[in-house]
């Protein structure tokens, strides 16, 4: 019979290697490839459960009380990972311009066009970003706030142009801009992105730039893809010195590594007023379930004023709507 401490010590390394390759699976180099970064969505739950099988383990006899304790250790450390990525990063009091954005993605076109019109209508965002929305779902919308004057934009990927007139709903990105924002210039960004992305700048918005994007879904056979749209999502917040806000469904939380060259760049929008883990998809379900991977995110010189998550009908995502303030004059460049 060896030494007695001995399982104890091989039991627990197997309980933490274990809980580390499905709850921090980038310290192994997990997390590049699938299904891991679908796991990492739900670090935080996963997490939780881990902690209360291992206390319980922990509680028994023999090589279970190794393992118990290797394992609830591993995640009690990836619940301080998921703390840290979703704190807040405190922008003072807003200054500047007031502006507002409503991104929601519409299920391929499959959200209630009235809904969201009423939504539009209550709120009054000066610009929404509608994701799997092409011509027809813009339209539609349109119609419902056509007394609003609101101007409208589709993108779909592989276009030049920002106009796609007759393109499908699936891949298509869609943009509303409020009268009052006067002559923007609205143009399609990439052209090798599964979905059409747009930058809105100029008019009433001065200096500050709007993304719409809409990165790659997160599927084992597409994780590939997921990754590389948000190295070029992360690109383009780096390569500009104008305020940027991004907004659109990221199909990535603040748990992602990959997402975290972005967030070098600018912060979220949620983080800041204490909702970054607000569930915004699966729509339908309840929130504390779901995961947020819809986001308005900013960069250091935009403030926050306030956001909300609010339900769509018809959609499997819920709506994201921030208050933000835009800088102006000398100082809105971002360092």
């Amino acid at each position: 019979m060896g030494p007695p401490g001995r399982p104890t010590v091989v039991t627990a390394a197997a309980g933490a290697l274990a809980t580390t390759a499905v709850l921090l699976p980038e310290a192994l180099g997990l997390d590049r490839t699938a299904p891991w970064p679908i796991v990492t969505a739900f670090r935080r739950r996963l997490a939780l459960g881990a902690v209360g099988a291992a206390a319980v383990a922990a509680a028994r006899p023999g090589p279970w009380r190794g393992a118990g304790l290797g394992a609830g250790a591993v995640a009690a450390a990836a619940l301080v990972v998921s703390t840290v990525r979703h704190r807040p990063h405190p922008g003072g009091t807003p200054v500047g311009e007031p502006v507002s954005v409503l991104g929601a993605n519409v299920r391929i076109g499959r959200a209630d066009p009235g809904a969201l019109g009423a939504l539009v209508r209550r709120e009054r965002p000066d610009v929404v970003v509608l994701l799997e929305a092409g011509d027809r779902f813009r339209r539609s919308l349109t119609r419902e706030i056509d007394d609003l004057g609101y101007r409208g934009w589709s993108c779909a990927p592989g276009r030049a142009e920002v106009e796609a007139a007759g393109a499908g709903d699936h891949a298509c990105t869609s943009v509303l801009v409020a009268p009052g924002l006067g002559d923007v210039t609205v143009r399609a960004v990439t052209r090798d992105t599964a979905s059409g992305w747009i930058e809105l700048t100029g008019g009433a918005l001065g200096d500050t730039r709007f993304l719409a994007v809409h990165p790659a879904v997160l599927l084992p056979s597409r994780t590939h893809e997921w990754r590389r749209e948000l190295a070029r999502l992360a690109g383009l917040v780096a390569d500009d010195p104008r305020p940027t806000v991004v907004v659109g469904d990221l199909n990535s939380t603040l748990e992602h590594r990959a997402l975290q060259p972005v967030l070098h760049h600018v912060r979220s929008a949620s983080a800041e007023v204490g909702r970054a883990r607000e569930g915004t998809w699966p729509g339908g379900k309840p929130r504390w379930l779901g995961v947020a991977i819809d986001h308005v995110l900013v960069s250091a010189t935009v403030g926050v004023g306030s956001v909300e998550v609010l339900d769509v009908p018809g959609s499997d995502h819920r709506a994201v709507l921030a208050r933000l303030r835009r800088p102006t004059g000398a100082g809105a460049r971002r360092r």
